[in-house]
């Protein structure tokens, strides 16, 4: 195998094995709609296996980025479309990542409402604003009753990738952002039944791939974690159990047959 051998991910075929990584830009204007520039960028980069996009929100209540995109409205579906357009046109393929950006989000950015975690937790360091750097603020519990509702805002916006010419999505599960929060023992400290073991902190994780594959074929879904490591403040007691289990729950939801994400479903 080399580099510039195609390989099959999924439904795509990418003529190469160079993909994007996310890359946030803050190119988009404070209402989250893509500016003209972001098809520009995006297309020079159309020579990749698969681009993928820099981190947008589902949410006005999961962004906390200045001038990041986000995939919650009709006018920032129809800012994405022109991007899209240009990256095909040239030849290219583009996944949008879907980000909730949990306890990082500062107040500032949601009308000076708390941000959410998986347990009343702070992150560390700074928040970047509209007005310069800041301390971060105590996040609050997220309820069990306002998960459908998250669910429903990972749905929608993963609906309106597809409606903005999107190939695929890729959930944004890392890196201390909302389900990395979830994941990892140091930042989710419930004991309901998101919190505790291993199965119980991975059942949004789930939850949400479920729901994401409900509205985007599975072969069009792809999950990025960060298992290695401290990412903005949060860690794990025990990453190679937790991982593993995560692994394997993702791949058998690709695969019914041996579903693990049914055995996670009580």
């Amino acid at each position: 195998m080399k580099l510039f051998d195609s390989i099959r991910i999924g439904a795509l075929r990418a003529p190469n094995r160079i993909f994007m990584a996310p890359l946030t830009r803050g190119r988009a204007g404070r209402d989250g709609v893509p500016t003209e520039i972001m098809a520009e960028y995006y297309a020079q980069r159309a020579t990749a296996g698969l681009i993928i996009s820099e981190a947008t929100g589902i949410s006005r209540a999961g962004l906390g980025w200045p001038y990041a995109p986000g995939l919650w409205n009709e006018r920032q579906v129809a800012g994405w479309r022109p991007v899209t357009e240009a990256v095909h046109r040239a030849g290219g393929r583009i996944f949008a990542q879907l980000w909730h950006m949990g306890r990082v989000v500062h107040s500032s950015f949601n009308e000076g409402k708390r941000p959410v975690s998986a347990s009343a937790t702070t992150a560390p360091g700074q928040a970047r604003t509209y007005e310069g750097t800041v301390p971060h603020v105590q996040a609050r519990e997220l309820a069990v009753a306002e998960i459908p509702a998250l669910l429903a805002d990972y749905t929608a916006a993963a609906t309106n990738a597809i409606a903005a010419g999107f190939d695929g999505v890729q959930l944004h599960a890392a890196n201390g952002y909302l389900l990395d929060q979830f994941l990892r023992s140091s930042a989710n400290h419930r004991t309901d039944a998101y919190g505790g073991s291993v199965t119980n902190r991975m059942r949004l994780l789930r939850e949400v791939v479920e729901a994401l594959t409900r509205v985007v074929p599975a072969d069009r879904v792809a999950v990025r974690l960060s298992p290695n490591g401290v990412s903005q403040g949060v860690e794990d007691k025990a990453p190679h159990q937790l991982f593993h289990a995560v692994a394997e729950m993702l791949d058998g939801c690709n695969r019914p047959a041996t579903d693990p994400c049914n055995r996670l479903a009580g």
